[in-house]
């Protein structure tokens, strides 16, 4: 397994994507910025890992899921609820290191 990056890089990264796309809110960013490191690609898994309620965080996917958005959802759990997620084309370009 990878390492994950340090919260001083993944912060950084959650402000890069920012910067790039101003309408993503920082939680939306950090979603974008946790898959892109592979440090979380579903719902709970992020929640969990960063101490925020399950339910703002499927709000903020939905959001910012779609055919011309930065992720796009690959499953869900009818169950859990838990959706599984991954960076679109339009994503990954918003992850990319600054020059």
């Amino acid at each position: 397994m990878s390492e994950h990056p340090s919260e001083v890089d993944f912060l950084a990264r959650v402000e890069a994507i920012r910067a790039r796309d101003p309408a993503l809110s920082p939680l939306a960013a950090g979603i974008v910025a946790a898959v892109s490191q592979g440090i979380a690609s579903d719902s709970r898994s992020f929640a969990k890992l960063f101490g925020i309620a399950h339910a703002l965080v499927l709000r903020e996917i939905n959001q910012i899921a779609g055919p011309d958005a930065p992720i796009e959802i690959t499953r869900r759990d009818a169950r859990t609820q838990r959706t599984h997620f991954k960076l679109t084309v339009k994503g990954e370009p918003l992850c990319r290191p600054l020059p």
